[in-house]
């Protein structure tokens, strides 16, 4: 039996083993994908583990994704420019580090709204999760201009500073989350906003800032599942809205293509998926 794995801190909320383990049957393959609690103090105990047991691959998430970065044999180029890796592929015993965050969510962009990356405007609020790698790859893959938008500057100053280094044709400009009029100025030239704080994952969550600021015509991702405050009001404002169950198929797709060597069952990881967070929101 194929072993496959992810790690973080903590993972047992995961719904990446109900999605892969579909991708896994869907392909006729015989493998099991399991949920590892990795404390940061374990983690590089952990690696050396999964490596010399054999399992073939696994997901690496929060906050674990830039610790395991020197712990690899190779980077791929998308895991390099973000400085973070997602996806580890075990190839007898050489451990190989790629990043497919930043591939996931233009891919969910794309399918959700019709928008591809190149030559767009693209508003990132909150520099945290996925964030880095989704930013950097935006950047490195044509994006017209990056705008972070986060409570602490310093922040996203760090994030602006690795956007330019991968992507120095790439403009980047960073705002502060309490500045409504300087993210009122930029919202109408922007062609996503992407939610990438933990604010609405609690009931009582404060709104980033007023939906108000929001044109209705702009497409709006938020990455917490389901329908958060935010994502209802710009919703009701007329703006196209998606949540980020999306960018977790997608990134999994294309770990689970890394992995194996075939096409990902696309349909079938997304079923499983959609299973998945139903019985969670029940």
């Amino acid at each position: 039996m194929e072993k496959y794995a992810i790690i973080g801190w903590p993972v047992r909320h995961s719904l990446s083993p109900q999605m892969q383990e579909a991708g896994f049957r869907a392909l006729g393959r015989n493998a099991r994908y399991e949920l590892c609690e990795t404390p940061p103090e374990e983690l590089g105990q952990r690696m050396e583990q999964l490596r010399l047991d054999g399992y073939r691959g696994w997901n690496v998430t929060v906050p674990h994704k830039e610790q395991v970065f020197a712990m690899l044999n190779h980077r791929d180029g998308d895991a390099v420019s973000a400085g973070s890796v997602n996806t580890i592929v075990n190839r007898d015993g050489v451990l190989h580090g790629f990043s497919t965050d930043g591939y996931g969510l233009a891919a969910a962009i794309h399918e959700c709204f019709g928008i591809a990356t190149a030559q767009t405007r693209q508003l990132f609020l909150g520099t945290g999760g996925a964030a880095r790698a989704a930013a950097v790859y935006a950047a490195v893959h044509g994006a017209a201009e990056i705008i972070l938008v986060n409570r602490t500057t310093s922040r996203a100053e760090a994030l602006a500073e690795t956007i330019r280094q991968a992507a120095p044709a790439c403009p980047v400009r960073c705002l502060p989350l309490a500045d409504d009029n300087a993210i009122a100025a930029v919202l109408p030239s922007c062609d996503v906003l992407i939610q990438c704080t933990s604010l609405g994952l609690h009931a009582g969550d404060p709104l980033p800032f007023a939906p108000e600021l929001i044109p209705p015509a702009l497409a709006v991702m938020d990455m917490v599942y389901g329908f958060t405050p935010f994502r209802t009001q710009c919703a009701a404002r007329g703006c196209h809205t998606a949540d980020g169950s999306g960018m977790l198929l997608h990134q999994g797709c294309r770990s689970l293509e890394l992995w194996t060597g075939q096409a990902a069952p696309v349909d079938a990881m997304r079923q499983a998926l959609a299973l998945a967070l139903a019985k969670r929101q029940a």
